[in-house]
């Protein structure tokens, strides 16, 4: 995995077994996506690793993108995709809020956060994130399941 550029993120369902998602809105992307960001860092166009936990990644990154403390589950699974000429590895992680209320953290990135139900997701894929895209199609084709354990 030395030539791929590691993301972690956290699904944070709700009662309703809707997922949070946070809208980017900027110039290069506007798209759905799961609150999270890189383990890894990007240093003049090359990979530099962070030496960061996938898990201290995720809680860094709920708390900076919507305002939230996290209690991780569980590892939900990952996977590839590519963007900006770079083969990004995305592990999700299983979250339940434990402080905060969700809100947008960083607004000159984000303009929305909502939660989604399955159906919503599959009808507005194009609208989703590469890696979103990804995580919809595990957890409509059952990998992954939403209960806390």
């Amino acid at each position: 995995m030395k030539d791929q550029l590691r993301l972690a993120g956290c699904i944070i369902p709700d009662s309703k077994g809707r997922i949070l998602l946070i809208h980017r809105n900027t110039t290069k992307r506007r798209q759905w996506e799961i609150p999270g960001g890189k383990i890894d860092e990007l240093v003049d166009g090359k990979i530099v690793r962070s030496g960061r936990s996938a898990e201290e990644t995720v809680r860094h990154e709920l708390k900076e993108e919507v305002g939230v403390d996290v209690e991780i589950s569980r590892k939900l699974g990952d996977r590839e995709f590519s963007e900006d000429q770079y083969v990004m590895h995305y592990s999700w992680y299983l979250g339940e809020i434990v402080v905060g209320k969700p809100i947008i953290g960083e607004p000159d990135k984000y303009d929305d956060l909502q939660y989604f139900s399955q159906t919503q997701l599959s009808s507005m894929r194009d609208e989703l994130s590469g890696n979103t895209r990804n995580f919809l199609d595990a957890w409509v084709a059952g990998e992954v399941t939403l209960l806390l354990v």
